[in-house]
């Protein structure tokens, strides 16, 4: 297996020692791959390499495929092995003192300053559990910060929200400042008393990754690959951005950044801000999907960069090449043989009202990851809290009542907890039904669908994937004013979202309706984004559809032949395409115009014309690929296709006759 245009580019520019490389790589586009080639043979080959990863998982499943040479860590693990600041190996400092949570901890702690505070919360009526609660999610939050001491914003609103209305309902709202400024002193008391090497103090995962992190490490290596850097915490780039002795590659896709509610941060972005001299690179040609499904996470990608104004070099375009028959249905009407095996929904009301219905009526219903453990859990501690019973879940610790609780879902902080609430008032605490069939969710392996929220659908995978309807309420118009949603209030974060959610699908993607919400409601929607969704209906796939399947070993399928579609009457090109003269192909010889900025090394999205394959980032000595086109023309409807002349076949290397040896396999054996 060869590397591919893309690929090639990133190997070249890690052997020219560009000592700060961002690897954006779209969904699909073979990650795990372009590290493989790296130091399997590659311009890593038999170098000192740390290779970080997300999690144990990802870490287990790297150390299985690379080279033993490779050093594979999570962040956590590197930190645990890592240099205290104050001298002596983090692991040696805390073995005794490691713990998963703080509570059961400081819940017996007899530090003295500690058991101060703890009485001084009595005069408030807050609880010994609730104040000790309080002191650790504000070390959590402060543990995932680049701060150096604790601060009052530290403390989360929805938590905040919580207090304020528990001191306000026992009278004591105006020691609400006095309250939490008690429990920031407290809490950088106990940070200090961690960071103490011969102190008592209960150290988590997050405090010693922090505290590894502060003390400005230096990991062993000459080349460092950081691998999802889009989700990175502030301290695992802190310690990362430090290494000035190596080569960094951050690898991720960064508009898959969809976790900063809880501190991820995108390092991507960082690397270029801190160092201008960064080499941003493309990974866009995704074995995922074919081109119907790319176009698809195109709409909401050029969504994105029209809404954030993206710098040119981090745009990117999918490019589908993936051997399916990849098709978009604008609707939610299924074909035969393309029923959904997978559902994705935006909160949990839709999805537990939909895990419900499917339960009752008897089907096997997966719910990706343990949401439906989770979710069963909140459940059933909230009906504790109905029967006046305490408990310890994270969301509910800090009420009284549940009266309170449902004071606290009339927020904005707590209407995310309204739909599951308001379940437990409407059957008076009396779930156990529903509990037990949430607990009782099959396994993937013997489901007939699954059913996942969007965000819990990262890094997954299904034949056809259906978006419930819920995905279109940031395009609804006001019911009571009539008022219709503007493009530029739409958060990045939407955009990231359903880009993550379409591109899950290998065959089939039904939008149910989102982009049709887009066109009519949504106003001064950028014509580029028009132009995207026009596009979705330009050509059709013929080939003979895949069985079901939830595996990611591909059988064989027929080569998919493209079919060129009329184009919409209404001719709708981004504004970095010229528009052709009048009778003239509404794409063919489109050129960018006189200092117009196309993405760097991207595909622009349906509607636009693709850049020539000479102007892709491919770094000598390596050939231009070429034009996938070849192959579609020989289906005999090259007359029809609007797409075919330019579109480059970054997916299917020459052959190895064809492909000179870079100069970074010289007196090497082939790898």
């Amino acid at each position: 297996m060869q590397p591919n245009a893309e690929q090639t580019a990133i190997l070249q520019a890690i052997h020219e020692r560009h000592q700060f490389i961002a690897v954006n790589a779209l969904a699909g586009t073979g990650k795990s791959t372009t590290v493989n080639f790296a130091v399997n043979g590659g311009p890593l080959q038999g170098k000192s390499v740390q290779y970080l990863v997300f999690n144990k998982k990802n870490a287990d499943e790297a150390k299985e495929k690379l080279p033993g040479f490779v050093k594979v860590n999570t962040a956590h693990s590197l930190a645990w092995n890592g240099a205290h600041p104050a001298g002596g190996l983090v692991r040696n400092i805390y073995a005794e003192r490691r713990v998963d949570r703080l509570y059961g901890t400081l819940k017996n702690w007899n530090d003295p300053r500690f058991l101060d505070f703890l009485r001084s919360m009595k005069d408030v009526r807050l609880t010994k559990a609730q104040s000790i609660f309080l002191v650790q999610d504000m070390i959590t939050s402060f543990c995932q910060s680049a701060d150096d001491r604790i601060q009052p914003y530290h403390l989360d609103e929805s938590l905040k929200t919580q207090i304020a209305m528990k001191l306000e309902r026992t009278g004591n709202g105006r020691f609400l400042t006095l309250t939490l400024n008690s429990a920031q002193e407290v809490a950088n008391d106990i940070f200090q008393k961690m960071l103490d090497p011969g102190g008592n103090a209960p150290v988590t995962h997050d405090a010693y990754l922090k505290i590894w992190s502060m003390g400005k490490p230096v990991i062993p290596a000459d080349h460092i690959l950081f691998d999802e850097a889009q989700d990175a915490s502030m301290p695992m780039m802190e310690g990362v951005l430090n290494q000035s002795h190596a080569q960094l590659v951050f690898i991720g896709d960064t508009h898959q950044s969809i976790y900063g509610w809880r501190g991820a941060v995108d390092a991507m972005q960082e690397l270029k801000q801190r160092y201008p001299e960064t080499r941003v690179l493309p990974l866009q040609s995704s074995y995922r999907f074919g081109q119907g499904v790319a176009d698809a996470g195109n709409v909401f990608l050029t969504a994105l960069y029209e809404r954030e104004q993206t710098p040119v070099e981090f745009r990117a375009f999918l490019r589908g090449l993936g051997h399916y028959d990849s098709r978009v249905e604008r609707g939610s009407e299924t074909g035969m043989n393309r029923k959904p095996t997978a559902y994705l929904f935006r909160g949990n009301a839709a999805l537990v009202t939909a895990a419900l219905r499917g339960l009752d009526r008897g089907d096997k219903v997966y719910m990706a990851g343990d949401q439906a453990g989770e979710i069963a859990d909140f459940l059933d501690a909230c009906c504790k809290l109905y029967r006046q019973e305490f408990t310890p879940h994270p969301d509910l610790r800090f009420f009284d009542d549940f009266q309170e609780l449902q004071r606290f879902t009339e927020t904005r902080e707590g209407q995310g907890l309204a739909f599951l609430v308001g379940m437990v008032a409407t059957q008076h605490g009396m779930m156990q039904r529903e509990i037990g069939l949430l607990r009782s969710t099959s396994f993937q392996s013997g489901a007939d669908y699954t059913l996942s929220t969007m965000h819990r659908s990262k890094g997954l995978e299904f034949s056809h994937v259906m978006l419930d309807g819920g995905a279109q309420k940031p395009f609804e118009i006001d019911e009571e004013t009539g008022e219709r949603p503007v493009f530029s209030n739409v958060s990045p974060e939407v955009w990231r979202l359903l880009y993550v959610a379409c591109t899950r699908a290998h065959e089939t993607l039904y939008l149910n309706g989102l982009t049709n919400a887009m066109l009519a409601n949504l106003d001064s929607l950028p014509q580029p984004v028009r132009a995207a969704i026009h596009g979705l209906d330009r050509y059709r796939l013929n080939a003979v559809p895949r069985a079901d399947w939830e595996t990611l070993e591909f059988p064989p399928v027929p080569e998919p032949r493209l079919i060129g579609v009329p184009f919409s009457e209404v001719n709708l090109i981004p504004s970095w395409v010229v528009q052709p003269p009048a009778g003239g192909h509404p794409l063919a010889g489109a050129q960018s115009p006189a200092g117009a900025q196309p993405p760097a090394g991207g595909i622009p999205p349906a509607g636009a014309q693709p850049l020539p394959a000479a102007s892709l980032p491919v770094a000598s000595p390596w050939p231009a690929a070429n034009p996938l086109a070849a192959d579609l023309r020989t289906a005999g409807h090259a007359g029809n296709d609007a797409r075919s002349p330019a579109w480059p076949s970054v997916g299917k290397p020459a052959a190895a006759s064809e492909w000179p040896a870079p100069a970074w396999k010289s007196g090497m054996s082939p790898g």
